[in-house]
């Protein structure tokens, strides 16, 4: 049995969350009724938006800010105050943002969320534009486009990290904790959670920890842990009540109505339903009432009381299709399917299955409308041909009563007419068939049409979803980017050193890392996940994620390896495969010390060079991966070398030497690459890295690129 539970995300206001008491916002009023200056009353709406919880109340004092913000700009547009006017002004739109959401009405709140983030970035106001990025990524996931949730949501963790501004980081990280559990990964999101209930608890933000509280326990009912599902949504609705939240209140009402009708105690869970429509009915949350009513129509159908199910299914299907929301009408569509079965009315059912199936998918809406212009097309060429067939056939009846008519009359005369009459039944025998051909032309001609219709539609369609396809490779090769080493690091802690990185598809298998040690010396990997392409991109994801748990507790090459390939192990033990998971990577991790006079290093698979007085090392690495194999239980070797000024050091995966390519169409060879390598090593780093990437590219010439291509170089 399909239910709505009701997940709360928490928008971050503009503002910071710090709860007055009634007195503190008369004190306000007060002030406020005294000053003169513009400014001043600006700040004040600000603090009195902030302090006050009902939205009633708050909307009130937000139209007041936007109007000050705007008369002041336009009064003064060029005074100093310009910039703290279009901050308040940047804050109302982000305010009307979160009204509209609450509203239910999406793209309104888009919009002033947008407005908002255009000023924020204007005068630099870094809590503003990361504000007003979270808010953006909370709407695109409601409007399940992940992909842009996320990256919205990173980005504004990034900025509220870069000014250490908690309550915000808390926020965001609680976004993409509740992304998570949506997408399965139930530890992943009591993580991301967690850390920001610690956040929030440091920082006294009450309405943050109801929001954490509420979405920890949504995570525990996925697990079905019902005590701990109670006392979080309990401690939530308790938090809600002090503060006076009347949305939180209803929200919480009815997550724990959820949860006793999930636990088979129907009266008890409609008492807590029926408490949190009345609170989302005096406030005007409607998008809240879709959800309480479709939960009561759950109840009543649970214990057989089909038509009080079926007066709450239709109140909150008429409220969801006003509202527009297709993943509450496929809720409520589901509800009502049930509930006409029960009666028996398969009709109905039948027609709301079909309802729920084309909310399922919003995104083939588009579709689902072409096919419904075929079927009228169809019908309505179906309906004319039935009406040409009625009138030819009228029409033919009143030739035969002519011709009969006539032959009554020239009866006498029949012998001597007998070969007009011929001639005239083989006329209209003639034009019968000339007809008749010229029908079935013209049903072909239309089928060819509707064919051609089909193919061009067929074509638009594999172009879209080729089009979605590529852009969310695109997308996910920005995301694995974020992973790699940055410029930046790596300028910081080498002076001379190049990274050639050729990746196979837009996505690789192949990464580059780098990062300080907690002993403070710097480390740098060059690696090859298991594949390439999208699902080598997946993995060298999660080798870089663990990498980098890895180093925290970690400062030894050999030892970073055994934890990585112990984390890794463990995360793919489920994946499904009988082997139970035998993906990793092949890698080689280097540290360099503070004074740049001793490289460490392990290596997987991966070999290590170093060119010194024009002679090249070979470090060879261990025979196993990063990764499940027969030698897991055995430990890396570390390895330890003082290094010389001058010294050239190289570190690589497979794909150079194992590309196909030259006049014979053979693999280039690690023997090869190693005398390469030794005659270009006294060349600059910059120049070294051209030489490698026109060698590669010469010697493949036609032929296609087999894996991705990682070399590092580092001179010291």
């Amino acid at each position: 049995m399909k239910k709505l539970l009701y997940i709360l995300f928490l928008i971050t206001l503009s503002f910071s969350n710090i709860f007055c008491q009634i007195s503190e916002i008369d004190s306000l009023k007060q002030i406020l009724k005294t000053v003169k200056h513009d400014t001043v009353k600006l700040r004040l709406y600000s603090e009195m938006i902030n302090s006050e919880n009902d939205e009633k109340i708050w909307t009130l004092y937000n139209e007041e800010m936007k109007y000050t913000a705007e008369k002041l700009l336009s009064t003064h547009p060029k005074a100093p105050v310009v910039k703290t006017a279009k901050k308040y002004l940047a804050e109302s739109f982000n305010n009307k943002g979160i009204i509209f959401n609450n509203k239910g009405d999406i793209n309104r709140a888009l919009e002033f969320f947008g407005k908002s983030l255009k000023i924020e970035e204007e005068i630099g106001n870094k809590v503003g534009i990361a504000s007003a990025l979270n808010n953006i990524g909370f709407i695109y996931y409601n409007q399940g486009n992940i992909p842009m949730a996320l990256e919205f949501f990173s980005k504004s963790l990034r900025i509220e990290e870069e000014i250490e501004n908690k309550e915000g980081i808390a926020s965001t990280l609680n976004n993409i904790g509740m992304i998570y559990y949506h997408q399965g990964d139930i530890t992943k999101a009591l993580e991301y959670l967690n850390k920001g209930l610690k956040i929030r608890e440091q920082i006294q933000d009450k309405l943050g920890l109801a929001t954490s509280w509420n979405n920890i326990g949504t995570v525990y009912k996925k697990r079905g842990e019902t005590l701990k599902v109670l006392e979080c949504f309990s401690k939530s609705l308790e938090i809600q009540e002090e503060i006076g939240n009347k949305r939180g209140v209803a929200m919480c009402l009815n997550n724990i109505g959820f949860v006793y009708l999930d636990n088979g105690d129907v009266n008890k869970a409609s008492e807590f339903f029926s408490k949190s429509l009345k609170i989302q009915d005096e406030i005007g949350d409607k998008k809240g009432m879709t959800h309480s009513m479709n939960n009561l129509g759950n109840a009543y159908l649970t214990i057989n009381q089909p038509m009080k199910a079926k007066a709450y299914f239709e109140k909150s299907y008429q409220l969801s299709k006003e509202l527009g929301n297709p993943e509450n009408i496929e809720v409520v569509a589901n509800g009502l399917k049930r509930l006409y079965e029960k009666l028996g009315n398969y009709r109905l059912a039948y027609n709301y299955y079909k309802e729920e199936m084309l909310m399922r998918d919003s995104l083939k809406n588009e579709a689902n409308y072409r096919v419904s212009i075929q079927q009228r097309a169809k019908y309505e060429y179906e309906k004319k041909a039935a009406t040409d067939s009625i009138a030819n056939a009228k029409e033919k009846e009143i030739k035969n009563a002519e011709i009969a008519k006539q032959y009554a009359q020239i009866k006498v005369k029949r012998f001597q007419q007998y070969g007009l009459i011929g001639g005239l039944v083989l006329v209209l025998v003639f034009a019968g068939f000339v007809f008749n051909r010229l029908k079935v032309t013209q049903r072909q001609k239309v089928i060819i049409e509707e064919q051609k219709q089909e193919v061009e539609q067929q074509k638009e369609l594999v172009e879209e979803k080729h089009k979605e396809i590529t852009d969310s490779i695109n997308y996910a090769e920005r995301i694995q980017r974020s992973f790699l080493a940055t410029t930046e690091i790596l300028d910081n802690h080498l002076k001379e050193y190049f990274v050639f990185f050729q990746p196979k598809d837009v996505v690789s298998g192949d990464f580059y890392w780098a990062g300080e040690l907690n002993n403070g010396n710097f480390a740098f990997s060059c690696a090859d996940s298991t594949g390439h392409g999208v699902p080598g991109a997946i993995m060298s994801i999660l080798n870089i994620s663990s990498l980098e748990k890895s180093i925290e507790k970690y400062s030894e090459p050999d030892t970073i390896l055994n934890e990585t390939r112990k984390i890794i192990i463990e995360r793919l033990k489920k994946d499904g495969s009988i082997e139970g998971g035998k993906d990793g990577m092949d890698c080689s991790l280097l540290v360099i010390n503070n004074e740049r006079t001793e490289l460490s290093f392990a290596a997987a698979n991966n070999p290590v060079f170093i060119v010194r007085n024009n002679e090249l090392l070979e470090f060879k690495p261990d025979k196993m991966p990063v990764g499940k194999h027969d030698k897991d239980i055995d430990s890396f070797t570390s390895h330890n070398i003082m290094l010389k000024k001058g010294d050239v050091i190289y570190t690589l995966t497979d794909g150079f030497p194992d590309q196909f390519g030259g006049s014979k169409g053979k693999k280039y060879m690690i023997k090869n690459l190693k005398e390469y390598l030794l005659q270009i090593s006294e060349l600059t780093m910059l120049e070294q890295k051209q030489r490698l990437t026109n060698e590669f590219n010469v010697w493949k010439g036609k032929s296609e690129q087999v894996d991705d291509v990682c070399i590092i170089g580092v001179r010291i």
